[in-house]
């Protein structure tokens, strides 16, 4: 048997990330080209290593110059702008999906995690965070004779 471990507060987090894009994508939507959304939620997936969290946010269209991250008493949070890609200004836009306007994410790092050493990459529309694990404290084991 495969014993799993479980953490609620991720799994919650999840959850409550997916509930805020149905409602931010089944609301969005308009036929009327005048409607146009101010704020947006960008993807984010959270992958771990033996060394470290690896924080992925799909950018695409935002210029590196856009994106500002900043870390205060244990939370990450980014805050960024996608401006408005509209091929000409004759308003021959019928449909659109891709959101635009700024767009804030945050989460909690885990007091096992080395806040002074993140790193920052930005390529390709991605933006990933390098979170490293702090080394495992193991508890002092003293020996103690019995008499």
């Amino acid at each position: 048997m495969t014993l799993v471990k479980w953490t609620p507060k991720k799994d919650m987090l999840n959850f409550f990330d997916d509930v805020d894009r149905m409602i931010s994508q089944s609301f969005s939507h308009s036929l009327e080209i005048e409607h146009e959304s101010d704020f947006f939620m960008p993807c984010m997936n959270v992958n771990e290593t033996d060394l470290d969290y690896i924080v992925s946010i799909d950018l695409p269209g935002v210029d590196k110059r856009d994106v500002d991250v900043d870390m205060s008493e244990g939370m990450v949070t980014i805050i960024g702008k996608r401006e408005n890609s509209q091929e000409g200004k004759d308003n021959s836009c019928i449909w659109k999906e891709t959101p635009h306007g700024t767009f804030r994410r945050s989460f909690e790092l885990s007091n096992t995690v080395q806040a002074d050493k993140i790193k920052a990459r930005f390529k390709n529309g991605v933006l990933n965070l390098i979170v490293p694990k702090a080394e495992e404290v193991k508890p002092e084991v003293k020996k103690i004779t019995v008499s």
